[in-house]
């Protein structure tokens, strides 16, 4: 038994092992969060009604949109963690998590203030709920920035993890916020909690497994940093960190605006109830890429590994297997929801769904797409390759949000995939393939950082 397993082990090689360690435990996490997605959402529907059933997946859903608020900072330094981690120098490690988390601090604490102004905002006008619920719509709004705020420190520590090759510590923890998120949504639904407390455990599926992460980062004896003050001989380190943290906002920016404002919109043209059922389409396939991110997450800082030491033969091939293997998969499970969506619908939330072909086949086509592209952008960022990604994100989100919007407008919420995919194709899709042999060789290309003193 133990040759055997040795056996397989040489055959993944280093590299292969790590992606599978973190893979297998990814995938524990995400049929968790899967079995959360599915089990809670009809006991949330029953509990709250179509029209606070609708507000409570568009606030689950901006926690989400906003997690550009880390300015970009955790996706960059989890870049120069996997370079100084496959360097051997932890001392250059731990100055990053130290500069990186004072900035992060400094961030939720500015986030923080902004929610106590908010608190003033007509949240049942904006979120289209009757002014009798204002105190309700009020609380969760509050409870939402106030998980964004303590989210954006936190969450550090998972990116860190990722850098160094242990993300199979994040994915425990991930999966048992997922548990306990779902026994407490569904018992608060149970019990017809108020809608701030059902979002309140919704969104605990991400603080806390953040939390968890956090506390066994401070405590490792060799990463674990036992001050918070930042280090002025590090200047040139913090540059390098919020000079890739800026790139990284510009394009988790632009993704949120084009992949994460499609509730919100349609809320806000059409209403909370279609909204309602827009989100459960949605998220029945959502599904498709959240299984998907069991390779993207771990195998981001494999590359950024790969490509530090010049081994751009394995480099080429992963990313030439793992695109085709994600569209074949996409395809497959696209047209598995579409056609079986009745259904699917009537053994999950117990009812029959409005939704048309158009709005199905819309989302199918876009699974397929999307995993393709996120493929090539996980290499993209662990090559480094950012300006090229910007300048598309920028023109994707801008021609994204007016398409989603002159579609709402007319009244068309099932065209708003379709919308997504023709800016997608546009946008990205046909530029990547015309510059593919340059994104390529940026494989051969070890990244370069400044010295720590």
């Amino acid at each position: 038994m133990t040759t055997e397993r040795k056996g397989w082990r040489d055959r993944l090689g280093k590299r292969g092992s790590i992606v599978a360690r973190a893979s297998s435990w990814s995938l524990i996490a995400k049929v968790v969060a899967a079995a959360n997605l599915f089990f809670t959402l009809p006991f949330v529907l029953r509990a709250l009604g179509e029209a606070q059933f609708g507000v409570w997946a568009t606030l689950v859903s901006i926690v989400t949109f906003a997690g550009f608020l880390d300015f970009g900072i955790g996706n960059g330094a989890m870049n120069l963690i996997a370079d100084a981690h496959g360097r051997n120098r932890p001392e250059e490690v731990r100055a990053v998590i130290r500069e990186a988390t004072v900035v992060l601090l400094g961030v939720g604490l500015a986030i923080f203030a902004i929610a106590l102004v908010a608190a003033w905002l007509p949240w049942a006008h904006l979120l289209g709920l009757p002014e009798s619920m204002s105190d309700d719509a009020r609380a969760a709004s509050l409870v939402v920035l106030g998980a964004i705020a303590v989210a954006v420190p936190l969450n550090l520590a998972t990116r860190v993890q990722l850098g160094l090759g242990q993300g199979h510590v994040a994915f425990r923890w991930q999966a048992a916020g997922q548990l306990i998120a779902l026994s407490t949504t569904v018992a608060l639904s149970l019990a017809h909690a108020r809608l701030p407390f059902i979002v309140a455990a919704s969104l605990s599926s991400s603080l806390l497994p953040s939390l968890g992460n956090s506390l066994m980062l401070w405590r490792d004896p060799v990463y674990g940093i036992r001050h918070l003050s930042s280090d002025p001989t590090h200047a040139a380190l913090r540059g390098r960190i919020w000079r890739d943290g800026s790139q990284f906002f510009v394009l988790q920016l632009a993704g949120a605006l084009t992949f994460a404002a499609d509730l919100p919109l349609v809320t806000g043209f059409r209403g909370p109830e279609i909204a309602g059922s827009y989100a459960i389409v949605q998220r029945l396939f959502s599904l498709i890429p959240l299984g998907l991110s069991l390779a993207w997450v771990p195998l981001w800082p494999v590359y950024r590994h790969a490509i530090a030491a010049g081994d751009s033969t394995w480099v080429r091939r992963t990313l030439a297997w793992m695109t085709a293997g994600a569209m074949i998969a996409a395809l497959v499970g696209g047209t598995l929801f579409a056609t079986l969506f009745d259904p699917i619908s009537q053994l999950w939330v117990h009812r029959t769904i409005p939704a048309s072909l158009i709005l199905l086949g819309g989302f199918a086509l876009w699974s397929v797409v999307e995993a393709g592209g996120q493929s090539m952008a996980t290499y993209l960022n662990a090559a480094g390759v950012l300006r090229f990604q910007i300048l598309s994100a920028i023109a994707l989100a801008m021609l994204s949000l007016a398409l989603k919007c002159a579609a709402l407008n007319y009244g068309n919420s099932d065209a708003v995939p379709w919308m997504t995919l023709l800016a997608y194709v546009t946008a990205s899709v046909i530029p990547t393939l015309l510059c593919l042999p340059a994104l390529l060789r940026h494989a051969s290309r070890p990244a370069v950082i400044p010295e720590t003193p």
